[in-house]
């Protein structure tokens, strides 16, 4: 399985196909921490039996255990919600491998043969692009890339240098699964986008407002973070009157988190400026985990007495519940506040709402804007008004003013019981842990004596008697007879009784005998356990606590410790309350805006990689209706280098992708071996001709190639010509042997103008051509490359430059 998300609202609809599929799983590989990615694992695994392996980067791995810890307590504490808590996203990532970047991991048991290689997707900490090889087959797992270095994060590994180059170790993939959800898009330069959001931040906060900015929990959270804390101090005065917070539930474990994973940021992160920071050390950004925090901390007195304003960067992205959705509620009507978008937010959310209101509206304005200059007579000006309307999605524009609009939200919330509620819930809390003390010590006098009848049965012959049968059946007869021992011990507890009635257990003369109880001092003996090797000792007692710093805390236990205690603390002093819905009707009078800063590659560069990268097949995803039919236009247009297979599959959709080749193994015996001419052809592979005859044993599985003792070996073979086909690469090639070459119009390669060197016109189509070059580039003679001229000593040279340019076998 390829990711294992979902969004905020977990409804059943979008998780039946998961739960129908989830047990026939035999591999999860996750790319990314936020709930698009990783939403539905926890679910999955502690609900649905998905329980195979599972595999992520290390950062991956632990932020996104914090975005779920996020989620999970934030349904929580809103509604009754139990499809999974914080216990089940803890076992669930438990049983994460972590991977580093470039690392094969090669699958075991009855998938032994299938490689998954995680690369940098340059999206998120630790996202990654994943291949999955076996044998000749290859799938690229390509899904929210990003090809531009950032503040906190590097490019990712799709292209390597300077010149837009894609990665060799990622071309030609036997199958190509990308998304489309950029298709539409063209975006601006990064620098001019982070200068815009920074500018919208300076220009709502010299309005006198807070500012809203509603992120993830663990995801692009860190970027935007980081690049508010860079710009905060440049401005005194906003500095003094304004504070910088990051309000979440898991924020201050997500700060200590990615301090110990700087070696999956850009250089320099993790460098020390002085004796006293750390590294990504967030110093003008206040973490606060609660509402009420937030509140306390704004009512401070700030610069002449005033209450100081902020910019929150709240969770979670959609709006749809925890603090940005609460703030949203206090803060959307009054008209000095702001809310700036970073991201579009999940389908269905507030976020995804306000984002499509601030579309609509600039789509508006740039069509007003385009009608004008048409009016105006300036074809520059209407041409540009034009373009505008098409590129006005992503493109920074101001802030904009919804006065008068309403917005329905969904509020739920948790209220303390009161009245004859509170009375009920807490005669039920009583009467529930009396049953569980009850229970506890039923099990605890029960064991006691298990253990006493197998310390005596161990002194006895080991063939069972009719004694020790009897002792067995009074065993599941005290089994059975549960209720009889918790009424017992309620006697006891309540002091209507000061003796325990216990069975005589030594009596026994046969199955049929009657049961006799007797009266005695409630005092239960302990009894040391032991096995054949000695005493058992609990290990527990005899290990040394250490203590461990939140700042550098890596191991995952510890982790786990940790959120256990909280989730201790916070039961200890949550009182009794219920869930409750609420539709309420928001006046939107603030200022709302929206900066891309989603940290994907748009639309026209996406569609330039695909090409580079030329799979097989294309399979698109993860996008919407038009999106997606934009991208597999574009593929299939015949003027697009690009391979014509395009699959557009919808949610639940089947389909088989297989390439219909097969691919065997065999094995080469020593003695063939030494007689095969191995030949470089690039890219760290060797080639070589070999023939032979193939014969099974019962000692190998994989069937052995073995030296052809019939005289096959003696059989000619055409020579063939492995390479780079490329004429352009073999211009090079003579140009540094001094031999001058250059193209003239039809594309031929003349060589000192007295040889051409072209490749040769076959059978097959352009369409063919391009098909059979995406599946065997390195191959000359599918190249067809003709050397013409006249026999001579330039011509034998120039033949020999090109023939070394190749392997031979």
């Amino acid at each position: 399985m390829l990711d294992c998300g979902s969004y905020e609202d977990y409804s059943s609809e979008t998780l039946a196909q998961l739960q129908r599929v989830a047990r026939q799983v035999d591999a999860v590989l996750l790319s990314h921490p936020d709930a698009a990615h990783v939403g539905a694992y926890p679910l999955a695994y502690s609900r649905y039996g998905m329980t195979c392996p599972a595999y992520a980067t290390q950062a991956v791995g632990m932020m996104g255990r914090l975005c779920m810890l996020d989620i999970a307590k934030s349904l929580r504490a809103r509604e009754d919600f139990t499809l999974f808590d914080e216990k089940d996203v803890n076992q669930a990532f438990d049983n994460i491998t972590p991977l580093q970047y470039s690392q094969p991991m090669a699958l075991s048991g009855k998938h032994s043969g299938i490689v998954v290689t995680a690369y940098s997707a340059g999206h998120t900490i630790g996202g990654s692009i994943w291949t999955i090889s076996n044998g000749t087959e290859v799938v690229l797992y390509a899904m929210d890339f990003n090809y531009v270095k950032e503040e906190l994060l590097n490019k990712g590994n799709l292209l390597e240098g300077n010149l837009g180059q894609v990665n060799p170790r990622l071309m030609r993939p036997t199958l190509l699964i990308t998304d489309a959800y950029n298709a539409l898009y063209k975006l601006p330069t990064r620098k001019r986008r982070v200068e815009w959001f920074l500018n919208s931040v300076a220009n709502a906060v010299k309005r006198g407002g807070n500012v809203l900015i509603p992120v993830d929990s663990a995801a692009r959270v860190l970027e935007i973070a980081y690049v508010l804390n860079e710009w905060w101090p440049r401005e005194r005065s906003r500095k003094d009157n304004y504070t910088l917070y990051l309000l979440g539930r898991c924020a201050k474990k997500m700060l200590s988190f990615a301090q110990s994973l700087t070696a999956w940021m850009a250089d320099g992160i993790g460098e020390l400026g002085s004796k006293d920071s750390k590294p990504f050390d967030l110093r003008h950004v206040v973490v606060v985990q609660s509402i009420e925090d937030l509140e306390k901390r704004m009512n401070g007195s700030g610069r002449r007495g005033r209450a100081k304003r902020a910019v929150v960067l709240a969770s979670l992205e959609g709006m749809s519940m925890s603090f940005s959705q609460d703030l949203f509620v206090r803060w959307a009507a009054e008209r000095r506040n702001a809310i700036i978008l970073p991201q579009r937010g999940p389908p269905g959310s507030l976020t995804r709402d306000l984002f499509s209101r601030w579309l609509d509206r600039t789509q508006r304005e740039s069509r007003s804007a385009a009608s004008a200059a048409s009016a105006s007579a300036t074809a520059a000006a209407a041409a540009a008004a034009a373009a505008a309307i098409a590129a006005a999605v992503l493109e920074p524009v101001e802030l904009k003013r919804f006065s008068g609009t309403e917005i329905g939200v969904t509020l739920r919330r948790r209220i303390p019981l009161e009245g004859t509620e509170l009375e009920n819930w807490l005669a039920q809390e009583r009467r529930r842990k009396e049953q569980e003390a009850a229970r506890e010590a039923m099990l605890q006098r029960t064991r006691m004596m298990l253990d006493a009848d197998n310390m005596s049965s161990d002194s006895d012959s080991d063939d069972d008697s009719p004694m020790e049968m009897g002792m067995r059946s009074l065993r599941d007869m005290d089994t059975i007879a549960l209720s009889e021992i918790d009424l017992e011990m309620e006697r006891l507890r309540s002091g209507q009784s000061y003796d325990l009635h216990v069975k005589d257990r030594g009596r026994v003369r046969g199955l049929d005998a009657q049961n006799q109880s007797y009266c005695m001092f409630p005092f239960q003996e302990k009894i040391r356990r032991f096995d054949d090797y000695g005493e058992i000792y609990d290990l527990e007692q005899f290990m040394e606590e250490v203590e461990i710093d939140e700042s550098t805390n890596l191991a995952p236990d510890a982790m786990d410790r940790d959120y256990e205690s909280e989730d201790n603390d916070s039961q200890k002093d949550a009182r009794p309350t219920k869930p409750i819905k609420e539709e309420m009707r928001v006046h939107l009078n603030c200022l709302l805006g929206f900066v891309d800063m989603e940290g994907r590659a748009d639309g026209t560069s996406a569609s330039s990689i695909l090409v580079q990268i030329m799979p097989k097949r294309v399979v698109i995803v993860h996008g919407t209706a038009s999106s997606t039919q934009a991208l597999a236009e574009y593929c299939r247009d015949p003027q697009v280098p690009v391979t014509k297979e395009i699959y557009t599959p919808g949610i639940g959709e089947t389909l088989n992708v297989s390439s219909g080749f097969n691919a065997y193994k065999l094995k080469l015996t020593d003695a063939l071996f030494k007689q095969v001419s191995m030949r470089d052809v690039g890219q760290g592979n060797m080639l070589g001709f070999v023939s032979g005859r193939i014969r099974f044993t019962q000692e190998d599985e994989i069937p052995v190639l073995d030296v052809d003792s019939a005289g096959l070996e003696s059989a000619w073979q055409a020579p063939t010509m492995v390479g780079d086909s490329k004429l352009s690469s073999l211009r090079v090639a003579l140009e540094t042997r001094g031999i001058s070459a250059h193209f003239d119009s039809e594309g031929t390669l003349v060589c000192d103008g007295k040889v051409a060197i072209r490749r040769k016109q076959n059978r097959f189509s352009a369409a063919s051509a391009a098909a059979a070059s995406a599946s065997a580039p390195a191959a000359a003679a599918m190249a067809g490359i003709q050397i013409l001229g006249t026999p001579s000593q330039e011509y034998y040279a120039i033949r020999t430059i090109v023939y070394e340019h190749f392997a031979e076998i």
